[in-house]
């Protein structure tokens, strides 16, 4: 893997990362990405969010603030 990586290889190994666990050269590399990269981070924070949702056992509404949440992320990442 190069010195840097693009948002497109980032996004697969933020998907990746969620499956399966990445190699010290792979986390290197995203962590780097992510340290200059704010929609790559907002997508990092998006898929955890829906990941742990979809692993919740009981599915449940989400509150007022958790709506507000995921709305105001959405619309900070609009381009």
């Amino acid at each position: 893997m190069s010195r840097t990586i693009s948002c497109k290889q980032a996004v697969d190994l933020i998907s990746k990362k969620e499956e399966a666990k990445l190699s010290a050269t792979q986390r290197f590399a995203l962590w780097r990405h992510l340290a200059v990269c704010s929609l790559c981070r907002t997508f990092s924070v998006q898929n955890k969010i829906i990941k742990k949702a979809l692993t919740q056992e009981d599915y449940r509404v989400l509150t007022t603030e958790e709506k507000e949440v995921i709305v105001k992320t959405v619309l900070q990442t609009k381009p």
